[in-house]
């Protein structure tokens, strides 16, 4: 009986220490994974004000810049790299990567600006298309690639499939709202024939655009940039006091 009990105080030591060793190893991860967080989230967060901000001065994205951006959002991808949302801030990084080397002001050797832009802008795609693979359901990931097909001037089936999925996906989106409004806009003021194939999205996100507090900013301008007040206005009729009152003369009261 003696020696019974002393196997099983035995095995209660060893459970003991067996617990304290797995307790203390998941305490060592948790932290491991608390300072992997709090690293990628850092170099996401950085990276994303850097594009906000990019986006308000398009001046300021240098060639350097976006080199440091880029190696930022790769530490947080090297720490979660099944993250949909760090590949698709990627890939806008090399859109602004091929918008830098492409600047005139960057390089006097013409073909290797173009190739340069050429490149990155792939590298966006593909850094887009794996996105898609981990979130297929990520509109700003479909407007990125549609971005890109834009960028090089490919306006064909896969370009409006893309812009398709986006607005299936996130017909709410800021993101969404602000593609369709700069091309179907781009497109009216070009005379394009391919205003034509956008000119009710164009409409419809107009409105819902200047409805979203996040993207109505970025849409005022796109109007005022085209200076489409008027034919603006024209479409809009039928839209809601408030949205019709932030385009300039759109409203009067006779």
């Amino acid at each position: 009986m003696k020696a019974f009990n002393l196997a099983s105080f035995h095995n209660q030591q060893i459970f003991s220490t067996a617990l304290k060793w797995i307790v203390a190893l998941l305490a060592l991860w948790s932290l491991v994974w608390s300072i992997q967080l709090f690293i990628a989230g850092n170099a996401y967060y950085s990276v994303k004000n850097n594009i906000d901000m990019w986006q308000q001065r398009p001046e300021r994205a240098t060639t350097e810049k976006i080199e440091q951006a880029l190696n930022k959002i790769e530490t947080a991808l090297s720490y979660f790299p099944k993250n949909a949302l760090y590949y698709q801030v990627q890939g806008q990084l090399f859109e602004w990567k091929a918008y830098s080397v492409g600047d005139a002001g960057v390089s006097s050797d013409t073909q290797t600006a173009a190739f340069d832009s050429k490149r990155n802008l792939y590298q966006a795609f593909t850094a887009y298309e794996k996105s898609l693979e981990l979130r297929p359901n990520w509109s700003g990931s479909w407007i990125g690639l549609a971005s890109v097909k834009w960028k090089q001037r490919e306006l064909d089936s896969a370009f409006y499939d893309y812009v398709t999925r986006a607005v299936d996906v996130g017909a709410q989106d800021a993101i969404v709202h602000k593609f369709i409004v700069e091309y179907g806009l781009d497109m009216f003021a070009a005379r394009s024939v391919h205003y034509v194939k956008v000119k009710d999205l164009l409409k419809r996100h107009l409105d819902l655009g200047i409805q979203n507090p996040l993207s109505r900013n970025f849409v005022l301008e796109a109007i005022q940039k085209h200076s489409a007040e008027e034919v603006v206005c024209r479409w809009l009729n039928t839209s809601s006091y408030p949205v019709k009152k932030r385009i300039p003369n759109c409203v009067t009261y006779d």
